[in-house]
């Protein structure tokens, strides 16, 4: 490692991604729902990303957000730099990037930066040192504005124990092998496989290894060394129980008001009914937020705190979520009463949310005028606008829209950066996702490589017929025209489903013009 670095991978850049629970509107609702008042943002806002990478999620919320004012910032070049130029290629003016650490933030050597209402660090505050992380409390306790929101997501204990000795092997392990990081640990696992086909108790089992090894749907296994390397490999990683993280910003003034994944909030979707009991005789709420992670084993926290924490009444708490929007961001084929919650599955009334998800389909509404609906009304039982909010967007069916409108006027700045990141995403090598800016929401969706394709076809005046676009597909991707059967019927059936199925949604998110 180089001495700038402090011990952080710094030798191969990190992979880009994006992350909808950093998105100011995703934070909002967190808030909301856990009857804490968030920041006002009609008239426009500050958001800061720490340790933004690529900037791949804090571009896109730019573009999705013209009225918002970003930063973000990152110790890397190489990072900046590449930022700087994606968001150039994107037209984004509301964003500038910085080259800093966070000391320079923190003891006023940075750059000059406003006050924020949004400040954002995704999978970096476990990988830093004690010294940097207070130099985030530092930075918080002077640039983040009071009732401003801080989320921060970090490796958490107890649920990181079982991995952390393979942790360790991987991190001394690096050391023998004078190759760069993504080697190291693919090194590093050859040998901790060996350990555990010679017996070694402790290094997991089969599956692990395969799952650590190969590609995912949204990763290759090129990328997969790299993301292992800036995970396993850091000189300061070290996972966190969430009382400590709490007491760490606790000198930055911050209270925890909830985690942005939404169905944690809901105790009877995380906890069965003796944990419930268990704990509710724990009142100091960090302390009782870390013994529910003992119940959980969740290894990874999405924490969402706020400088000066107003609380609001259950009135106006479901005034405002009734006031909010949701728009539906699947299929309407393929929305579902039946979800995934922490503790397995759970069922959604059928005849509450059957009308709610037609009602979607046609465009976002208010969750007012979804609980209004003459199907929903004549089903009676109860329906929250909490239960709303949380059930569509925790199960990633919907996003929360804090300005809803009739008509969706698709946004310069999202046709922009959604042509660029089409066009970069169809034209790359080995990469397998990306994300587009939505004009409704502020948010964004996670593309696949046949629909960036088939948006940067589009782009490029191709005919909305999959034939055509097929043709596109093939030589934006190089392949020969004589490809084999095979190849080119899996892109024809992609390019097809696209078509009648992600094409409709994006039109009424205003993904596309």
């Amino acid at each position: 490692m180089s001495d700038w670095s402090a011990g952080y991978v710094s030798d191969i850049e990190y992979l880009p991604g994006f992350y909808r629970e950093q998105g100011p509107a995703h934070l909002t609702l967190s808030c909301l729902i856990n009857g804490i008042a968030p920041p006002a943002t009609a008239n426009g806002f500050d958001y800061c990303e720490l340790g933004c990478g690529h900037g791949t999620t804090v571009a896109l919320f730019a573009a999705a957000n013209p009225k918002g004012r970003f930063h973000a910032v990152d110790f890397h070049p190489a990072h900046i730099a590449r930022a700087r130029d994606a968001a150039a290629e994107a037209g984004l003016t509301n964003i500038a990037f910085h080259e800093a650490s966070f000391a320079d933030l923190a003891d006023g050597t940075g750059p000059e930066l406003p006050e924020f209402d949004f400040v954002t660090l995704h999978g970096v505050y476990s990988w830093v040192s004690p010294m940097n992380r207070g130099a985030i409390a530092r930075f918080l306790s002077k640039k983040l504005k009071p009732g401003g929101i801080v989320y921060v997501s970090y490796n958490a204990q107890p649920g990181w124990t079982p991995m952390m000795p393979l942790q360790r092997l991987l991190y001394e392990y690096s050391g023998l092998v004078h190759e760069r990081s993504d080697r190291q640990v693919k090194a590093g696992l050859d040998f901790a496989e060996s350990l555990f086909k010679a017996g070694a108790k402790i290094l997991g089992d089969e599956a692990m290894f395969a799952k650590l090894r190969g590609e995912s749907k949204t990763q290759s296994a090129t990328d997969q060394s790299v993301y292992l390397a800036h995970e396993y490999l850091n000189g300061s990683w070290h996972p966190l129980y969430h009382v400590d993280v709490a007491r760490e910003l606790g000198e930055a003034k911050l209270t925890y008001a909830g985690s942005a994944t939404l169905f944690e909030n809901y105790p009877e979707l995380a906890l069965t009914a003796e944990q419930r009991t268990a704990l509710d005789g724990i009142g100091v709420p960090s302390l009782r937020e870390t013994f529910k992670d003992y119940c959980v084993g969740r290894p990874f926290r999405r924490d969402v705190f706020v400088r000066g924490a107003r609380r609001i009444s259950v009135a106006k708490r479901d005034a405002l979520l009734a006031d909010m929007g949701m728009a539906l961001i699947v299929p309407r084929a393929d929305a579902r009463t039946t979800i995934q919650v922490p503790l397995g599955e759970a069922t959604l009334e059928a005849k509450h949310y059957e009308p709610i998800f037609d009602a979607l389909a046609e465009r976002p509404r208010r969750i007012g005028e979804l609980m209004e609906l003459p199907e929903v009304r004549r089903a009676g039982g109860k329906l929250s606008a909490v239960e709303i909010a949380g059930m569509l967007t925790g199960s990633a069916q919907a996003l929360p829209v804090l300005e809803p409108a009739d008509r969706v006027t698709p946004l310069p700045s999202v046709l922009a950066h959604n042509r660029a990141a089409a066009a970069e995403l169809a034209t790359s090598e080995g990469r397998k996702s990306s994300a587009f800016a939505a004009s409704v929401g502020g948010a964004g969706l996670h593309v696949s490589v046949v629909e960036a394709l088939l948006y940067d076809g589009l782009c490029e005046g191709v005919p909305e017929q999959v034939d055509a676009l097929v043709v596109h597909a093939m030589k934006r991707l190089s392949a020969p025209e004589n490809a084999d059967d095979a190849s080119r019927n899996a892109i024809d059936e992609s390019m097809g489903w696209c078509l009648r199925n992600s094409l409709p949604v994006w039109r009424k998110l205003g993904v596309i013009g």
